[in-house]
């Protein structure tokens, strides 16, 4: 099963990542003797109040509101600051997938968007969507909280005829490469979502690399299958059981972070675009809880584990024969609403000064 999800995003290419500065300036900051108070403590979807979820979904909406701050010769298709989040994942999909600072540029993205919704009015942390608690069936699946069209994200799309092989005539596959030749004989949507609170959402850029401008809907094509294979309980307990954070990322990636994608999004759905996925609000909660399954790993062993950090700088290049190897000095950075450039040292501890934050339960 682990196998299988290895080409979700085999569309990511070795290109060079373009430089984006954004509206605001480049903060570099180093973690030098401050400490975390107060932090803000991550919760799951279900565990919020009903309030809190609609503050949270007022605030994403406020994002919408919001003018893009990044300059149209980068990103020309953007006109609202949820778009800049969307367009800076676009242009660094390509560097950060499959490589070692996958898990510290999402937590870095993931942290600059939960500043973003603050600024909103929302009081709250970014929450995150635990789906093995919903990948035991596909009832509960469908009974997800986080799918609620009243206090959630909306459910699945409406169904859309075709296969890999033979798609529906105007309708853009979201999937490309060996993923094509996986099962998706059970997928069940795929059309644009028809309730909640992002039905009518307008995703400006993408589908792919495009930033020039493509407005479309949110779309999503439940395939309980993968969802039941690599998001569960075992694949999460697998995941906590690697013994280093080689084994660990390069794992992931391809089981819970993939099913996570491909689980909703399907053949036709926003989340399986490797690069657009933002696109889909849903995205956020997601990798919230990818953040969360890497803080769980580290807490099972902390003082070494927030020392452990490796893998490739160029995509899959797992023997280092293309690229050398990423360690805590190597630098991510977001350019999304604000440009912020840190070494992964400053991200590995969350309860450290800069970041400051926790969440009310670990793996």
């Amino acid at each position: 099963m682990f196998a299988s999800f290895r080409t979700l995003f085999l569309l990511v290419l070795l290109r060079p990542t373009a430089a984006m500065p954004a509206g605001g300036h480049l903060l570099r900051r180093q973690q030098e003797n401050s400490t975390c108070e107060n932090p803000l403590v991550r919760k799951e979807w279900r565990s919020l109040s009903l309030d809190d979820r609609k503050s949270y979904i007022d605030a994403v909406k406020c994002l919408y509101g919001k003018p893009a701050v990044t300059p149209k010769d980068i990103l020309p298709g953007a006109s609202s600051m949820y778009d800049d989040f969307v367009g800076d994942h676009v242009l660094q999909a390509d560097a950060n997938h499959f490589v070692g600072h996958f898990y510290a540029w999402h937590r870095l993205i993931v942290w600059t968007y939960e500043n973003e919704l603050r600024n909103c009015g929302y009081a709250g942390a970014q929450p995150y969507w635990d789906w093995s608690l919903d990948a035991n069936s596909v009832e509960d699946m469908l009974a997800s909280p986080v799918f609620d069209p009243d206090s959630g994200f909306g459910g699945n799309g409406e169904w859309v005829p075709g296969t890999p092989e033979n798609p529906e005539p105007g309708v853009d596959l979201t999937v490309s490469g060996e993923l094509l030749a996986l099962d998706w004989t059970n997928r069940t949507g795929g059309g644009c979502i028809p309730d909640g609170p992002f039905a009518n959402l307008t995703i400006r850029l993408g589908p792919e690399d495009d930033v020039e401008g493509n407005e479309r809907c949110v779309r999503r094509d439940f395939t309980p299958v993968h969802s039941f294979s690599s998001a569960n309980a075992d694949s999460v307990a697998d995941a906590m059981a690697q013994p280093d954070f080689w084994h660990f990322s390069e794992r992931t990636q391809v089981t819970i972070h993939a099913a996570g994608h491909a689980g909703v999004g399907g053949i036709y759905g926003t989340l399986t675009d490797v690069w657009s996925s933002p696109g889909d609000p849903l995205f956020w909660l997601h990798h919230t809880n990818m953040d969360r399954a890497w803080w769980s790993w580290q807490m099972k062993n902390l003082s070494e584990r927030l020392q452990d950090m490796t893998g490739p700088i160029v995509p899959y290049d797992y023997t280092n024969a293309l690229g050398g190897n990423v360690t805590l000095d190597f630098e991510v950075r977001t350019n999304s609403s604000v440009n912020v450039a840190l070494p992964i040292r400053d991200l590995m501890d969350i309860g450290g000064g800069f970041l400051c934050y926790d969440y009310d339960t670990l793996y």
